[in-house]
């Protein structure tokens, strides 16, 4: 990566910030690997310094993240659907399957909280057949 000059990093607008994270959240991107991007190649370290707000409160600002399972959930769902697939290869693995028992456990408690503030629907069920569709 090529070292940034300070004119360079102060030439992007609040406004300009607000179109690159529309862009990469319709391309399928994470808040995380949107901040990681913004940091490598506009030298923003922080967006809440820049813009006075977070990446996912400006994602739900501009309806961007409407429907969708918030990302905390989505990697767990993503842990339990690779421990699944291990865990038809290897039948016999009893440490695996405990593995996949304590993460449905925390997908579950999440499940709970997240219908609590209201982030996701009330009748919003984790099953293991939905997330192996919900996982690429």
């Amino acid at each position: 990566m090529a070292k940034l000059d300070n004119k360079e990093i102060n030439d992007i607008s609040k406004e300009e910030i607000y179109q690159i994270i529309d862009d990469l959240t319709k391309k399928g991107k994470s808040t995380t690997e949107i901040g990681l991007y913004l940091k490598e190649k506009h030298a923003i370290k922080s967006v809440l310094q820049k813009t006075g707000k977070k990446i996912s409160k400006i994602q739900k600002e501009q309806n961007l993240k409407e429907g969708k399972l918030p990302d905390e959930l989505l990697f767990l769902i993503k842990k339990a659907v690779k421990l699944i697939k291990h865990n038809e290869n290897n039948k016999k693995d009893n440490s695996g399957k405990r593995g996949k028992q304590k993460t449905v456990s925390k997908i579950n408690r999440l499940r709970k909280y997240y219908i609590k503030t209201g982030k996701i629907d009330s009748n919003w069920r984790y099953s293991d057949s939905e997330a192996k569709l919900l996982v690429k």
